[in-house]
């Protein structure tokens, strides 16, 4: 049943003023007078013509059916508590939570409609109370890298791997660059991940691994609280609300602590340190985590805490190492396994741009075979892919996808 004009108004009014979007914005949008858009918030426009419609959803990041009927209110109550969540709230990020939130949807759509639906995520994890939350994580870690078949060896695409245990994986650049990852239960789309894309390419991998303990341990806590939110700085993480208790606090530095030890020991097993020489000296130290850290595409500020755990280093080693850092992976040797090979530089940097706006190169294939088989029309690739028609168009050739 359609909207009346007064909800769609409000509907429209409350999502502008979370992204952050003057009334004068929204006309020069439209290419009306900001009279109109108080017209339309208000109710008294009515019809409501359905062009502002679709125009104010592309804009403010919305499926445009949120706003002309209640088939989508389960996905905006999900973003509400995403928001609820964040420790520094602000427009950007919530415009960028948006889309994710609407790719989630679209790419689900995109897998049903191709027939390859995800599987159903991993198995959840459970161990006795008395063992300590790093130890959790770390034999969750070994037990998983079983599970799969990886032994000690490197993984070369985390995200893949995520997305082939039935997880919605993008990445996303967010201005509060203290925000590392977002999990969250999709209420279309399932269990979803999303990794700041801001970070630096192996932290971005470490992220992944973070999120991923979350699916593995916290689907309780997705199931009550819809998303969990992941910060750097462990006195940020968990609900940010002002009514935390101590006790939640406490809870969620555990459960973070337990995600930190697994994402260590599921990027970096520790008994994969036995393949290589004990370092002897300090320049050892440096020139072993810089070998490590390209194998196993980690930092190596990682490696060297990974040694210190081994025993390899003492802890006054580690604090030198991390201070002085004379050692670092250069960006220009780590490249991202989610842009295709054989493409031009432009067509690389073009990937990289598509990334950082949310666009895997997973979304993007599946675009690509839903035109190709006339599965989608060339009307709705642009809507899933946030553009108007000529960007998408210039975008489809800047990117070397081939309709």
């Amino acid at each position: 049943m359609p909207l009346p004009p007064e909800e769609i108004g409000r509907r429209i009014k409350e999502v502008r003023i979370e992204v952050g979007f003057s009334p004068a914005q929204l006309a020069a949008i439209l290419g009306v007078q900001p009279i109109v858009i108080e017209q339309l918030e208000s109710g008294i426009l009515s019809p409501v013509p359905g062009d502002y419609i679709l125009i104010l959803a592309q804009a403010l990041k919305t499926d445009f059916r949120y706003f002309i009927s209640r088939s989508l209110d389960d996905v905006e109550t999900g973003i509400k508590k995403l928001f609820r969540a964040l420790a520094a709230p602000n427009p950007k990020d919530f415009l960028a939570l948006r889309r994710f939130m609407s790719f989630a949807a679209a790419e689900h759509d995109l897998e049903i409609l191709l027939g390859c639906p995800k599987p159903s995520p991993p198995p959840v994890y459970r161990f006795e109370k008395n063992i300590l939350h790093k130890d959790q994580g770390k034999q969750a870690a070994q037990a998983e890298r079983k599970r799969l078949g990886l032994g000690n060896e490197p993984i070369s695409n985390i995200f893949d791997l995520m997305r082939r245990q039935g997880i919605g994986l993008m990445r996303q650049r967010l201005e509060d660059g203290n925000l590392s990852g977002v999990t969250l239960l999709h209420p279309r789309a399932g269990v979803c991940a999303l990794i700041n894309y801001d970070d630096d390419l192996f932290r971005q991998f470490f992220s992944a691994a973070h999120e991923y303990c979350h699916v593995l341990f916290e689907r309780g806590v997705l199931d009550r609280e819809s998303c969990i939110v992941s910060y750097y700085n462990n006195r940020e993480l968990g609900r940010s609300d002002s009514t935390q208790t101590p006790q939640s606090e406490r809870e969620s530095h555990w459960i973070e602590l337990r995600a930190n030890n697994f994402a260590s020991e599921f990027l970096l097993p520790l008994s994969a340190l036995d393949r290589y020489p004990k370092p002897q000296t300090t320049d050892d130290v440096a020139e072993l985590t810089l070998r490590i850290g390209r194998d196993y595409r980690i930092n190596t500020v990682t490696v060297a805490i990974r040694l210190k755990d081994k025993g390899w280093i003492s802890q006054k080693t580690l604090e030198s190492f991390k201070k002085v850092m004379p050692k670092r992976i250069p960006r220009s040797e780590k490249r991202d396994p989610e842009v295709p090979l054989g493409l031009t530089q432009q067509q690389y940097e073009r990937r990289q741009v598509a990334t950082e706006y949310g666009t895997s190169s997973y979304y993007l294939e599946l675009l690509r075979r839903a035109v190709s088989s006339n599965l989608i029309t060339m009307g709705r690739f642009t809507e899933m892919l946030d553009m108007t028609p000529r960007q998408a168009a210039s975008f489809a050739v800047e990117t070397g996808i081939a309709l």
